[in-house]
């Protein structure tokens, strides 16, 4: 699942993956949510983008956000699940949807509650 370029995967990265797959600058969300009896990790890619006025962030923040994201995802060894994942995907954020990416962090999905509190 760790690709050999993943060591260097940033917030620049992933806001280049989500830019060329949507043509916008989506913001994201690490999410823990659960489904029968597992609790599942989740990159939600949400509806706001950064070429919105009413954006909450600069695009230095936005980066700085993405960072901590990617970080997060290196050390789940991700990585190359959320990339052919977005690749794959036919849907797209819109108002009061997002697009949900759902990794397994094992199979009991016990490891979850090390990284995200909900």
């Amino acid at each position: 699942m760790v690709g050999t370029d993943d060591s260097a995967f940033s917030g620049l990265d992933l806001a280049t993956l989500i830019r060329n797959k949507y043509g916008r600058s989506y913001d994201v969300q690490l999410i823990k949510k659960e489904f029968l009896g597992r609790n599942l990790l989740a990159l939600n890619v949400m509806w706001k983008y950064m070429e919105q006025r009413s954006f909450p962030l600069t695009e230095e923040e936005y980066i700085l956000r993405l960072d901590d994201v990617a970080n997060t995802l290196k050390c789940w060894g991700a990585v190359s699940h959320i990339r052919n994942s977005l690749a794959k995907l036919k849907e797209r954020p819109r108002i009061g949807k997002a697009v949900s990416i759902f990794i397994d962090m094992d199979e009991s999905g016990g490891r979850a509650n090390e990284w995200i509190y909900k």
